[in-house]
């Protein structure tokens, strides 16, 4: 995961820009509706396409970290040999499905991104964009995963490989 510490930390600076930002909206509307009486009629709906990119953007860093839930009772039962290749597997499904979502996420927002909302006048495509967005950036860390869980050792032969040094050196 090294190989896109640029990436990820591009995209961490965006989902923080993007939470200050909302944050702000979001102030300036509860402070004119309590003070003033009114408020923007665009600012909820930025608000709103605001969350929508954090949300997708950091999904790409929760892969990244491998903070997605994950059920691992019944995985857990396989010795470490069974278990990594089935987990290449799931990996190689989301690589596949990530593919997919990318590839139809043209197909939404050639449909619905000319879609303006009443009140922002913001295209939809600007909106339906960070599926894909999100889709094409899960992808190498899709591949990454799937590299390093194919390279990955079995712990307790690892760990009497390095047993073995120390006893030797």
């Amino acid at each position: 995961m090294d190989k896109f510490k640029w990436l990820t930390k591009a995209i961490r600076i965006a989902c923080a820009v993007l939470m200050a930002f909302c944050a702000c909206i979001v102030f300036v509307q509860v402070f004119r509706r309590y003070i003033f009486g009114s408020v923007f009629k665009w600012a909820e709906e930025v608000a709103i396409f605001s969350v929508i990119w954090i949300t997708f953007l950091a999904s790409v860093l929760c892969l990244k970290d491998g903070e997605h839930t994950r059920i691992e009772v019944f995985i857990n039962l396989f010795p470490h040999k069974i278990r990594k290749w089935i987990e290449v597997f799931d990996y190689l499904v989301c690589f596949a499905f990530m593919m997919i979502l990318c590839y139809h996420s043209v197909d939404l927002l050639r449909i619905n991104g000319n879609f303006r909302p009443a009140a922002s006048n913001i295209p939809m495509k600007f909106v339906y964009s960070s599926i894909m967005v999100s889709g094409i950036l899960m992808i190498p860390y899709f591949a990454i995963l799937i590299i390093n869980k194919i390279k990955e050792k079995d712990p307790k032969l690892a760990a009497a490989e390095e047993t073995v040094k120390e006893v030797e050196g």
